[in-house]
């Protein structure tokens, strides 16, 4: 079967778990590991994250990029890091994710990007799973970005624990961790509100 055609710039991305598997439950130890796995890619790829969330199945991003390329690194990063700590963290074998990253096109017109937020904003409640969106116990950049919640995970140089391991080093689980922080980035339709804030 043929593949879709990738065709950017600014847009959404959604990434579905095989068969639908609640593989990403929330739990304190998973929306650590995938806000800091968020972070570093974005840090390494320079994309700009507007939103993001993740319910038990699926994950949805709001992202800014130059061009396909950049977001096919980014995806590819982001998406491979996250199966494996998926995999170690759960004790799923099989893949992760059932197909590549569908990537979802949002024009430039403001009415396009804020709509596909207040989709994203929803998730959670929409389902009947909490009463409100903020409620919700997975990953959800609304408390972000009403609250001002600081978002920190954690991201896990496993090659180096492999060789402290194959050494016969005895180390915290936490040793070759590092606290990544998330700076969510305005949508591009209000990218000129910030200077507005600015002294």
């Amino acid at each position: 079967m043929s593949r879709r055609l990738r065709f950017i710039p600014d847009g959404g991305v959604t990434c579905r778990t095989l068969h639908s598997r609640l593989l990403f439950r929330p739990c304190p130890d998973l929306n650590s590991i995938l806000i800091g796995t968020l972070a570093r890619a974005k840090q390494r790829h320079g994309v700009r994250v507007c939103f993001f969330v993740c319910a038990s199945n699926h994950l949805h991003l709001l992202l800014g990029v130059d061009d396909a390329r950049q977001l096919s690194r980014f995806m590819g990063d982001f998406c491979s890091k996250l199966a494996r700590e998926v995999g170690r963290l759960t004790g799923w074998r099989q893949k992760i994710f059932s197909r590549r990253y569908q990537a979802i096109v949002v024009s430039e017109e403001e009415a396009a990007q804020i709509e596909r937020l207040r989709y994203g904003l929803a998730h959670g409640a929409k389902e009947d799973l909490v009463e409100r969106p903020r409620d919700w116990p997975g990953v959800h950049a609304v408390r972000a970005l009403l609250e001002g919640e600081v978002l920190e995970g954690l991201w896990f140089d496993r090659t180096q624990e492999y060789l402290a391991r194959r050494r016969g080093e005895k180390f915290d689980p936490l040793h070759f961790a590092t606290r990544e922080s998330l700076e969510l980035d305005p949508l591009p339709c209000w990218k000129h509100l910030q200077s507005l804030l600015l002294p």
